[in-house]
């Protein structure tokens, strides 16, 4: 009998784990089956009707018409605004065919190199606008310290019709207004190739804002294509063709170029009149190098500064500094101080001890 009792008992779990299990796999299939007949059971079925009941009925609402279209237009817009495949760009100005503000009166000297350059409206500020420009083949840059007393000037005659536009600045009353422009990509490129990327710092361009074609300017078909051209890597290096808005004197500050595919990114100018003090890093030229007595005895030059900071006037900047090493021994420096300084310029470095270059044999430490 004790035995019969401990046998029931030892069933009892199991037994019970069936009927949960039954009765869990009952209400899954929706069949309500009550498996112990009774307990909690029919509340449990209750609430899973109504539960399927407010299902069935928000399932069974449907959004009004005027509303449904309403929220369709407004996704629509909202995907054509953040559309940025290339094709939905025609109606981004990337030009204009004016100028912001007069530009001032200057002396540009004949016999510089030429850059054409577009002007860029307000709306080409931002990063879309100068990825854009460079997938067309173009080169965004800026035109640094425009004075402002000339566009006050501008302004008071009436010249200040889309004032802003292309400056930075809404501040015409200092001497530091932004010119926004874009350039060929093929013409930076090869003005890099003719002067350096170092060299081209050091050297005075004539810079010629030039309007672009109306039909080029108007098509967004046009800027389609370019774009294409710009993306299968092929660029467009001819000059732009259009009305020559006004011309500057301008040096170049700043090249940006992207490390892994070598191709132009940006250009950074600064307005630079024959009258202005501007800094510039001047390119180090060797002499008789090959003629050096440490050179002949196994050693060679090392540079260890290939520019040179110097403050110059705007009519007077050296596009480099040749330096002489024919009397060089091995272990002999060259400083700062003992570097030639040009008429109309002087060194502006701010240690004057730094070696520029040295004579030596010496092939550094592993």
């Amino acid at each position: 009998m004790r035995c019969a009792t401990g046998a029931t008992a030892s069933l009892l779990p199991a037994a019970r784990s069936w009927a949960v299990s039954m009765l869990t796999s009952g209400l899954d299939h929706g069949l309500g089956v009550s498996v112990l007949g009774g307990g909690p059971l029919p509340g449990l079925l209750a609430r899973a009707r109504h539960d399927s009941a407010l299902a069935q009925r928000a399932s069974e609402q449907v959004v009004p018409p005027e509303i449904l279209r309403e929220l369709q237009q407004l996704e629509g817009s909202l995907n054509d605004a953040a559309r940025l495949d290339g094709r939905r760009r025609s109606s981004l100005r990337l030009s204009q065919s004016t100028l912001p503000l007069p530009l001032p009166t200057h002396t540009v000297e004949p016999g510089l190199p030429a850059l054409d350059a577009h002007v860029r409206p307000r709306s080409a500020t931002g990063g879309t606008a100068c990825k854009w420009l460079r997938r067309a083949g173009r080169v965004p840059g800026r035109v640094h310290s425009l004075p402002g007393a000339d566009a006050r000037a501008g302004a008071a005659a009436g010249h200040s019709e889309d004032q802003g536009a292309s400056s930075s600045s809404s501040n015409i009353n200092n001497n530091n207004n932004k010119l926004l422009v874009h350039f060929s990509e093929g013409d930076v490129a090869k003005l890099i190739r003719t002067f350096g990327r170092n060299g081209c710092t050091a050297r005075v361009l004539q810079l010629n804002l030039v309007a672009p074609d109306a039909a080029a300017s108007d098509s967004g078909a046009e800027q389609a294509a370019q774009a294409d051209a710009g993306r299968s890597g092929e660029g467009t290096s001819g000059s732009t063709s259009g009305t020559q808005l006004g011309m500057l004197r301008v040096k170049p500050t700043r090249v940006f170029v992207n490390a892994v595919t070598q191709r132009v990114e940006g250009l950074d100018l600064i307005y630079c009149p024959p009258e202005r003090q501007v800094l510039v890093d001047v390119p180090v030229r060797l002499l008789n190098d090959d003629l050096a007595p440490g050179v002949k005895k196994g050693g060679w030059i090392a540079l260890f500064k290939r520019t040179v900071r110097y403050k110059a006037l705007g009519g007077a900047i050296p596009p480099y500094i040749e330096v002489n090493v024919r009397n060089m021994d091995l272990d002999q420096d060259m400083l700062v101080r003992d570097m030639p300084i040009p008429p109309g310029t002087k060194l502006y470095e701010k240690d004057y001890n730094a070696p520029v270059l040295r004579c030596t044999t010496d092939v550094g430490k592993d």
